[in-house]
This record gives structure tokens, C-alpha cells and sequence, in this order.
């Protein structure tokens, strides 16, 4: 009796997770069909999610009305960029919040934490401003170097970090190790599930940004996807398969970051978070 109703049990969860799956797939797989559907099938009455005739001909015009290729090389020079960067900062910063010992530590984390609980859009005019007064507006600069630091991807790298036993650093300092030798010999081949999952985390956030880049560029040369995909819609009338189109052009580089890093993300996250 038991036996069954674990049995039962697992069959329910079973069920469960498909059925959420299939949810969330959903709103993907609408998108992809739409994409190969004519405008007049869109609208016609009925549910159907596979279209009547495939056709690649709502792509070849998404690249023809707008530059979408443009837009994707800026979007793609941005994220992977600033996800560089970020990878960098928060890899130096969480390893000097984590194994490092100074006056003051825990305030700075507690500053870099405050940081995460003020709203992006508060902070936008004074930005704007500043970067204007650089001269940075509608430049590559505008959009990279304000995001080279992510609060959160500091606390993940940190309390990853503080996982990690101290024998395998002492053990370093007794070779002759150097700190920098350390976090690049030691740390950093043990934080690959942290930075998998920074990596995967910044570049969908950075990809997905739509308002920054709509303040901080004018030109049609400097505009990212999101913004783009945007341009693509009329004041009068919306085609669903040629806007659909370029968003699976522009789904394309989250998913294969995604298959790139997956492995690694669901380890990365849980391990960030043993420790406060």
C-alpha cells in the first residue's frame, strides 16, 4: 500500500512537471509557428499551432524592411562584452569579499547588497546626464561600461567562493603562491558552475534590455535587437509573422548560451546560496 501511493506520488509530480513544461513552452512554440505562418492565416478563425504551408519568407523580409543584422551585431558586441567584463569584476570582487580579511569588508558587501534594492529606472536621468557630459551618448561606451558591474552577480560569486575549503589556499601559499596565482590556478577552475551561471544570468539580462538602449541611442546604426524589434511595429497595422520572425532571429543567441551553460547553471546556483 505504501509502495503505491509513492508510486502514485511520483506519478503526479511526474505529470505536474510536464504540464508545467508544456505551459511554459507554449508562448516558444506559438512564436516559432507564427513565424512560418502568412499574415492572413494569423487572423484566420481557429486554433492551430502548425502552420498550413512553411515558408522562410517572413525572414527574408524582417531582413529586408529592417537592418536586422545591425541590430544583431550590436546586441551581440554589448552582451558578450559586458558579460566579460562582469565575469571579470565580480570574479575579483567576490574573491576579496570571500577569502580576504580587511577593515571594513562587511560594509562594502553590505553597500554592494544595498545597491541591488535601488531601481534601475531611479538612477536613469542622472545617468543620462553623465554620460552626456562625457559625450558617450549613442556610442558602444553608453551602453557597456555602466553594466561592467553587477551587484548580484558579486553576491553569487562571494558566497560561492565561501564554499570552498581553505586548505586547498593554504596549501597554495606553502607552494609559493602568489593571491592572483591562486584565484587563477584555484579558484577560478572550481568556479565554473559561478560563472556559468553570472554569465548566463548577465547575458540574457543585457540581451533583453530594451530601455536603456532606447534612452541611450538616436541612430539607427547604434540600435540593439529589443530596440529594433520595436521599430518593427507600424502605427496603423502589426504583422505578427514578420515581428515574430525577428524574434526568433533574436531568441537564437539566449538558447545557445543557455545549451552552452546549462550544465553548469543549476549547480552554480544552489552552491551561491548554501552560505549568507
Amino acid at each position: 500500500m505504501v509502495e503505491k501511493q509513492k508510486r502514485l506520488k511520483k506519478l503526479i509530480l511526474v505529470m505536474l512537471a510536464y504540464g508545467g513544461s508544456l505551459l511554459t513552452l507554449f508562448p516558444f512554440l506559438w512564436m516559432l509557428a507564427t513565424s512560418f505562418k502568412t499574415n492572413k492565416e494569423v487572423f484566420s478563425s481557429g486554433l492551430s499551432i502548425i502552420p498550413k504551408t512553411f515558408s522562410l519568407a517572413n525572414y527574408t523580409k524582417a531582413l529586408e524592411v529592417a537592418p536586422i543584422l545591425t541590430y544583431l551585431s550590436n546586441s551581440i558586441i554589448v552582451s558578450v562584452t559586458t558579460t566579460v567584463g562582469v565575469v571579470i569584476t565580480s570574479l575579483l570582487a567576490g574573491y576579496a569579499l570571500s577569502r580576504l580579511h580587511f577593515p571594513g569588508r562587511n560594509i562594502i558587501f553590505i553597500a554592494v547588497l544595498g545597491t541591488m534594492m535601488v531601481p534601475h529606472q531611479s538612477s536613469m536621468i542622472p545617468s543620462f546626464i553623465m554620460l552626456k557630459n562625457f559625450g558617450w551618448l549613442d556610442s558602444f561606451k553608453a551602453l557597456i561600461i555602466p553594466f561592467l558591474v553587477y551587484p548580484f552577480a558579486i553576491f553569487m560569486m562571494r558566497n560561492f567562493l565561501l564554499n570552498l575549503p581553505k586548505e586547498l589556499e593554504e596549501a597554495a601559499y606553502l607552494d609559493g603562491c602568489t593571491r592572483l596565482q591562486i584565484l587563477y590556478k584555484i579558484f577560478l577552475p572550481l568556479s565554473k558552475p559561478a560563472i556559468a551561471s553570472v554569465v548566463i544570468m548577465n547575458f540574457t539580462h543585457v540581451w533583453n534590455d530594451f530601455f536603456w538602449p532606447l534612452v541611450m541611442t538616436k541612430s539607427v546604426n547604434m540600435r540593439t535587437m529589443q530596440v529594433g524589434l520595436s521599430m518593427l511595429k507600424n502605427e496603423f497595422t502589426l504583422q505578427w509573422p514578420l515581428l515574430m520572425s525577428a524574434t526568433v532571429i533574436s531568441a537564437i543567441p539566449i538558447f545557445i548560451i543557455y545549451i552552452c551553460f546549462q550544465r553548469f547553471f543549476v549547480q552554480g546556483a544552489v552552491s551561491s546560496g548554501v552560505k549568507g
